[in-house]
C-alpha cells in the first residue's frame, strides 16, 4: 500500500469518526443527558485509538513484507505495539467508567460508531486500495 493511498484512508477514517461520534453523542444527549454524550465520545475515542493502533501495526507488517518477501516480517514494532494494545484499551475503559459519570452503553456506543467509521472509510477506500494491488505472477 502506497502511503498517499493510507493517508486518503486515515482522513476518511478521521471525518467518518467525527461524523459518526456527533451523531451518537447528540442523539445521546437529547435521549439520556449529558453524561450519556460523554460515555459515547470517551468510547469513541478509546475505539478509534485501539483502531488506529491496529491498522498502522498492519500497514507495518505490509509494507515490510512487500520489501522483503523472502524475509518477511521480523515483528519489528509492531509486535511490541500489539503487545501493549489491549491492556492500554482496557485500562482506558476501566478509567472511563471508574472516574466519570458516564454509563457502559455509553461506552459501547462509541467504541461502536468508531467501529463503524473504519468500516465505512474502508469501503468509501475499496477502488482505491484495489488499485495498489501487485500484478499476479505470471
Amino acid at each position: 500500500m502506497r502511503a498517499d493511498t493510507w493517508d486518503l484512508v486515515r482522513r476518511r477514517v478521521y471525518l467518518w469518526t467525527l461524523t459518526l461520534t456527533a451523531i451518537a453523542a447528540g442523539s445521546a444527549a437529547a435521549l439520556a443527558g449529558a453524561e450519556q454524550a460523554w460515555s459515547v465520545v470517551a468510547g469513541a475515542l478509546i475505539g478509534f485509538v485501539n483502531l488506529a493502533s491496529l491498522a498502522r501495526a498492519v500497514v507495518r507488517l505490509v509494507a515490510e513484507v512487500q520489501a522483503d518477501p523472502q524475509r518477511g516480517a521480523g515483528g519489528g514494532g509492531g509486535a511490541g505495539l500489539a503487545l501493549v494494545r489491549w491492556p492500554v484499551a482496557a485500562l482506558a475503559t476501566v478509567a472511563v467508567l471508574w472516574y466519570m459519570p458516564g454509563r457502559p452503553e455509553g461506552l459501547a456506543a462509541g467504541v461502536l460508531a468508531a467501529l463503524a467509521a473504519f468500516c465505512l472509510a474502508a469501503l468509501q477506500s475499496r477502488a482505491d486500495l484495489s488499485r495498489d494491488d501487485p500484478e499476479p505472477d505470471a
